[in-house]
């Protein structure tokens, strides 16, 4: 995504692309073929298959490196453009070394979109890759054809140039209205709707791969882009000026490739469905936008400053406000720089370090079997002890589990110590124990496993499976995991989700997820051969992230949910008894926690509940089956009490108020005051002033934690006191709206509510040519 602000305006850059290969590993005992053989199959798939001119094909050797490895490499250019890219990895990089490789690589590239260009001699590659889906944009915006020849020298000068920034665009346009003798202003009115439209399906087409793999739009990690690619290509959207919604765009494409991507056709209502979130939520961002540019011009205005680079890239971060965007609410000039997205998407492709638990060893260890999927009810056991270091106890074998995938480690005893954690570095487990067993090297052991606590773990992360795969039955394909935690007495599962949850689809998660407890479906788990694994399940197998190896533990409860996972578990999904639900938080955006529990400690949950329930019944001296109605008709007439009560308070606020107001009418019609009787006697003040046909009262009184100031008009005042307060305020660090006859904001203190209290009624006097008074 470095190249973004690229997309639409080259004629050849994408935000996603698909790359074929063909791949060739020579081992030393075994060689497939090398330089001479790929260029041959290249060339023959160019010539032959393609149908491309011999003699139009160029190949430019170089030199690749990447990922420790390097060799040299042949571009392939034909029309203009690299189609290809054939790489033969020979060393390895180490310390500033080259070191052959006992196994020699060949590794290709060939860019489908820019055979696909080169193949059709089209303008650009988007009007070949995107044919119908951008035929029926054209349609929908009436754009102008434009000139041929304005873009195919357009894509001859962006293929000449390494295109990195806009400022190479800019140059671009120099060179190709130079060459077909218009001006850069002309050329870019005419180019300028395509490329809008261009990003538009660029962005689309993206949005259907992120979505339809279940990335929700948030504000971190993956989410961030999928949000990112919405409101830019929300933006194109508006700079054609058309009502079509980006929903509308991405249905057509989805349907345009429903026969290659049938899962994509399957999940179109949940992939709209994110999308529409998506697009109402940047509606709303625009409509808060105002008042925040307008809060932090104030600010930058008094500090003499002006709109910089990290304040606009805190702006699209925190607020989602596009520079553009920004530029349209503000009158302070902004500066947008050439790769501003690129900027933007390097914030959020730093990696993220993964925390790691330390364990107590400072050399090498002897492995450990582990053999602890051997046995699912294996409880005691014996081995020999191969070190000792500090607390850590290595044996030759193991049934303890080692904390893992989410789940706590196995505790337990070794003879007569306890064992307190298990951890795996490399192939050793480590069982730490409480005190010195030191004398224990070299010993056989009689080890025995926590039964009870060992059930609980399984009963947990099988019940973590099950959630799973029922909140994404109840939610939507969208749901993957985004971390998982199995303890003892609870579990809690991290997933993806656009909004909290609801208590009814919360209720819903859980009848479902206790209907495949019912079931009694078996829970198998082997190992496969990776290609195997994802053959059969698909890449839904990693939700706890990529496994390394080529060799899989496939957790499968059939017609329900499989995982890659290292994980104990029950037999069957009745073993996990019950799954109680305990909450549901949205821990960040774009990310929901369930926490739950099952077994025995799922039904001490529900025990409890009963027991307050009917505690709570008998507070109310009424049976628990009436507790709902008689707590609702207690609270209706406590909201009664409270309802006349204070109609009271208002009647004899608004009495002293009118009262009051009497004694202001020398100052009609413009009355600016502190109230010292509180927020609620203000109010009433307030109406009481507004109630007069041309009279306009600026008031302000101390609240419990914050400072209020209101503003009210009578009906003949022609004046927008909201709009007035909402340009005022920001500058005395307030915040406030409301409506054209009566506005309110807040401070921080006094002193900035008088401040902005002298410049409202400067600027109504103003407005309703009032001298000062």
């Amino acid at each position: 995504f470095l190249d973004i602000d690229n997309v639409g305006k080259t004629g050849q850059h994408f935000t996603m692309f698909e790359m074929m290969a063909h791949h060739a590993f020579n081992f030393p005992k075994k060689f497939i073929y090398f330089k001479d053989r790929t260029v041959e199959i290249c060339h023959l798939f160019l010539t032959e298959r393609l149908g491309v001119d011999p003699t139009l094909v160029r190949y430019k050797e170089s030199w690749w490196e990447g990922g420790g490895n390097s060799g040299p490499c042949f571009e392939v250019v034909f029309g203009g453009a690299e189609a290809a890219t054939l790489v033969f990895m020979m060393n390895r990089e180490v310390n500033g070394h080259r070191i052959p490789m006992d196994t020699q690589v060949v590794d290709t590239g060939y860019g489908l979109e820019r055979l696909t260009w080169l193949s059709q001699a089209t303008t650009s590659a988007y009007e070949a890759v995107f044919g119908e889906a951008l035929a029926y944009l054209k349609r929908a915006t009436g754009a102008k054809r434009v000139d041929d020849r304005v873009l195919r020298e357009y894509s001859k000068v962006a293929g000449l140039l390494k295109v990195e920034s806009l400022a190479d665009i800019r140059e671009i346009r120099q060179r190709t209205a130079e060459r077909v003798g218009i001006s850069v202003d002309e050329l870019v009115a005419q180019v300028s709707p395509l490329e809008a439209l261009y990003t538009v399906c660029d962005h689309s087409r993206a949005l259907i791969f992120l979505l339809g793999d279940g990335v929700v739009p948030s504000n971190s990690r993956e989410g961030y882009f999928a949000r990112l690619l919405v409101r830019r290509g929300l933006r194109a959207l508006k700079d054609l000026n058309i009502t079509y919604s980006l929903a509308d765009t991405v249905s057509f494409m989805i349907d345009q490739i429903r026969e290659d991507y049938p899962e994509f056709f399957f999940n179109k209502g949940d992939i709209l469905k994110l999308l529409k979130v998506e697009e109402a939520r940047y509606k709303e961002t625009l409509e808060k936008g105002r008042a925040t540019v307008a809060k932090i011009a104030a600010d930058l205005t008094a500090a003499g400053k002006g709109f910089d680079l990290e304040t606009l890239l805190e702006l699209y971060d925190s607020h989602g406000l596009n520079p553009d965007v920004v530029q349209e609410f503000t009158n302070l000039p902004i500066e947008i720089p050439d790769d501003f997205y690129a900027r933007v998407t390097a914030r959020h492709e730093r990696p993220v370090a993964e925390p790691t638990k330390r364990t107590a060893i400072s050399k090498e260890l002897p492995p450990t079997k582990l053999r602890v999927y051997e046995d699912r009810r294996r409880r005691s056991f014996r081995a020999k002890v191969l070190a000792v270091e500090g607390e850590a106890v290595v044996l030759d074998q193991t049934f303890f589990y080692p904390e893992g995938g989410g789940q706590e480690a196995d505790h337990g005893t070794i003879d007569e110590f306890e064992v307190y954690d298990v951890q795996r570095t490399g192939p050793t487990v480590l069982h730490f124990v409480h005190g010195d067993a030191s004398r224990l090297k070299g010993k056989r052991v009689a080890c025995v496993i926590d039964a009870d606590r060992r059930e609980a773990l399984m009963r947990n992360h099988t019940a973590t499976h099950i959630v799973l795969g029922a909140a994404r039955k109840v939610l939507g394909n969208h749901v993957w995991q985004a971390g998982a935690h199995k303890a003892v007495d609870m579990a809690r599962l991290d997933i993806t989700h656009f909004d909290a949850l609801t208590d009814a689809e919360l209720a819903k998660i859980e009848g479902v997820a206790n209907d495949q407890v019912l079931a009694s479906r078996q829970v198998r788990a082997k190992f496969l051969a990776r290609d195997l694994a994802e053959r059969k399940f698909g890449f839904r197998l990693y939700q706890g992230g990529s496994v390394p190896g080529g060799e899989l533990r496939v957790v499968e409860i059939p017609k329900w949910d499989a995982e890659a996972c290292g994980g104990t578990h029950v037999a069957r999904t009745s073993d996990v008894a019950l799954i109680k639900i305990l909450r549901s938080t949205r821990i960040q955006d774009g990310v929901v926690r369930l926490e739950y529990t099952a077994g025995k400690a799922a039904f001490d949950a529900v025990q409890k509940q009963s027991e307050e329930v009917k505690r709570a019944a008998e507070v109310f001296g009424v049976p628990a089956d009436q507790l709902v109605p008689t707590a609702e008709r207690i609270v209706a007439e406590w909201k009664e009490l409270r309802r006349l009560s204070q109609r009271a308070t208002d009647e004899q606020a608004a009495a002293k108020a009118r009262e009051a107001v009497q004694t202001m009418r020398a100052a009609w019609p413009l009355v600016k005051q502190e109230v010292g009787e509180g927020v609620g006697f203000m109010m009433s003040m307030s109406k009481a002033i507004a109630s007069e046909a041309r009279a306009t009262a600026i008031l302000w009184a101390k609240a419990p934690n914050d400072v209020r100031l209101v503003v009210s008009r009578g009906p003949d005042v022609p004046v927008d006191v909201a709009g007035i307060l909402q340009s005022v305020v920001p500058e005395f660090r307030g915040k406030g709206g409301g409506k054209p006859d009566f506005a309110q904001a807040s401070f921080p203190n006094l002193d900035q509510a008088r401040a902005a209290a002298e410049r409202l009624e400067r600027s109504i006097r103003e407005k309703l040519g009032i001298p000062s008074g």
